[in-house]
């Protein structure tokens, strides 16, 4: 007893350091425990919250095909739903101009409510293959949630001459 007593008056400093570091070795692997591996089990998180009042079911993407595949100038359509972001993918007929493809991209937005538009974003694809009377082209849109509409991108070809 008078070892262990005598050891303490002699490093009770560092026995006292000691105890810290390894209180704070805890505390830190505990906080890096619980920021790697947390609760959250979705890639998301929290950006996702309120989804469930707004979300975009099965019955309502087959209604959006369905409607969008009427139009005779549509091939095919294909819509999915990530996160906060609706995709929609729309194939034209050879025949179809790029300006009719945009209108019909435009028109297409009318068939989800107010609630929608004003919750996810909207990114459009389309596409149209060349032909010997047609050019073809493929094009992207978005409509975000806080933007006031389509916004197209840049579809002009550059001539290599005019570099």
């Amino acid at each position: 007893m008078k070892k262990i007593k005598k050891l303490w008056m002699e490093n009770r400093v560092l026995f006292v350091l000691f105890l810290i570091i390894i209180v704070c070795a805890f505390i830190i692997l505990g906080v890096l425990f619980k920021y790697f591996f947390g609760a959250t089990k979705s890639s998301y998180g929290d950006r996702l919250k309120g989804i469930e009042t707004v979300e975009v079911t099965d019955t309502m993407k087959n209604d959006f095909l369905s409607s969008i595949k009427e139009n005779e100038l549509i091939n095919d359509a294909k819509l999915e739903v990530r996160g906060k972001i609706v995709y929609i993918y729309l194939t034209f007929i050879e025949t179809a101009s790029l300006e009719e493809a945009q209108s019909r991209a435009i028109e297409s937005l009318q068939f989800f409510e107010q609630k929608y538009l004003d919750f996810y974003d909207f990114h459009f694809t389309l596409k149209s293959n060349a032909t010997e009377t047609s050019e073809g082209f493929l094009i992207m849109g978005a409509k975000n949630v806080n933007g006031s509409g389509l916004v197209w991108n840049n579809n002009t070809p550059i001539d290599a001459d005019s570099e």
